[in-house]
């Protein structure tokens, strides 16, 4: 029990970085159904900006409030010119555009860093409290709030302020909006900010758990974040947070009580079950197409 207990915690802490991902890949799904395929990538290399920042200046709080607006610079410069221009075109045509920046970014990346793998310090306060016969780790605990609460001012963001309204207005049909006087490309150019920057914020907090920060996990980052987003409803940033836990707790459970080698095939496993029984995700609703 105390090893369950163990695990659930990891599982809490790795899934709500995944959850945190997740959110900024459906903020932007929800708003032009576009499947961000650089979202991974912007957040691997705002992970190694937060990397170089660290070492120069000593200070995690300019590191972090740098790299995410770095991260948000970057993203809203992906909108500006790779996107934008194809608003109008066929669906594929900002597809295959998202897949391009995405390879710039990584091979930029790869350039100015190279592709070993770097040692991240650890931003946060890490020992072991014991609760009962339960260790449970203050990294992972701090993780896990950290997580909840950027989910949380998201989530109130979106639902009780001004540009949030406008936020919901344009996803529901950027025509209307248009005619509303609403300045769609100004609140785009915002979410993909809002979005990247939130990826920025995980990858800091992946980097940390794991103490290390490499070129591969901007797919690493994609892939978690499709999944946790299709597991949970693709454009539901509520869903995006479940899940992505879930996908966390999933890979925990499965390292802890069966292999690690077979932690992802599970994962998939248990998405494919959720799509057979619910297509459109846990909360996800199915929404249907005017022809």
């Amino acid at each position: 029990m105390e090893y369950f207990l163990s695990q659930l915690v990891n599982g809490l802490a790795i899934g709500s970085v995944y959850a945190l991902i997740a959110v900024g890949y459906s903020i932007i799904y929800g708003i032009l159904q576009l499947m961000n395929f650089a979202h991974g990538d912007v957040y691997m290399v705002g992970t190694f900006i937060a990397l170089s920042l660290i070492v120069a200046t000593q200070s995690v709080f300019v590191t972090v409030v740098l790299a995410s607006l770095a991260g948000a610079m970057i993203g809203a410069s992906i909108e500006r010119v790779a996107y934008r221009p194809l608003r109008a075109a066929h669906r594929a045509a900002p597809m295959i555009s998202a897949v391009g920046a995405a390879l710039i970014l990584r091979n930029s990346a790869q350039l100015m860093w190279g592709t070993k793998t770097y040692h991240f310090p650890s931003l946060l306060p890490s020992r072991f409290i014991h609760l009962g016969d339960v260790g449970v780790s203050t990294l992972s605990v701090s993780i896990f709030v950290i997580a909840l609460v950027l989910m949380t001012v998201v989530g109130i963001t979106v639902q009780k302020t001004k540009i949030g309204m406008a936020v919901r207005c344009v996803s529901q049909s950027i025509p209307t909006a248009l005619l509303m006087g609403i300045p769609v490309s100004k609140i785009i150019t915002v979410v993909y900010a809002i979005g990247a920057s939130l990826g920025v914020a995980a990858g800091i907090l992946f980097a940390t758990y794991y103490n290390s920060v490499f070129i591969g996990m901007g797919f690493l980052g994609t892939m978690k974040a499709f999944t946790a987003g299709l597991l949970g409803g693709l454009g539901n940033i509520y869903g995006a947070c479940l899940g992505g836990i879930l996908l966390g707790v999933i890979e925990a459970m499965s390292s802890g009580f069966i292999s690690s080698a077979y932690r992802d095939a599970i994962s998939f496993g248990v998405l494919i079950v959720v799509l057979i029984l619910k297509p459109s995700g846990l909360l996800g609703t199915q929404i249907s197409e005017k022809v």
